[in-house]
C-alpha cells in the first residue's frame, strides 16, 4: 500500500492517532464530528487491512507512510 491510497484527511487523522490524540481532540482539531473520525479510521483500517489503531500506526511506520 502507498500513502497515496489514503486521502489527505485520512493521513492527517492517522498522524494524530500516532501522536496519541483521543478521538474527541482529533474531531475538534479537524472541525469534524467524532463519528466522522471513526468513519475515516474504518476506511484507513480497510485500506491497510488492519484491525485497529495500533496496527494501523505500526503498518504506517513500517511502510514509510508516517515518518
Amino acid at each position: 500500500m502507498q500513502s497515496s491510497s489514503l486521502s489527505h484527511r485520512e493521513l492527517q487523522i492517522l498522524s494524530l492517532i500516532s501522536h496519541g490524540q483521543p478521538y474527541k481532540a482529533i474531531a475538534s482539531n479537524c472541525g469534524i464530528t467524532m463519528d466522522t473520525v471513526a468513519k475515516h479510521l474504518r476506511n484507513i483500517y480497510r485500506k491497510m487491512g488492519v484491525p485497529n489503531n495500533a496496527a494501523a500506526v505500526a503498518f504506517a511506520l513500517r511502510n514509510g507512510i508516517l515518518a
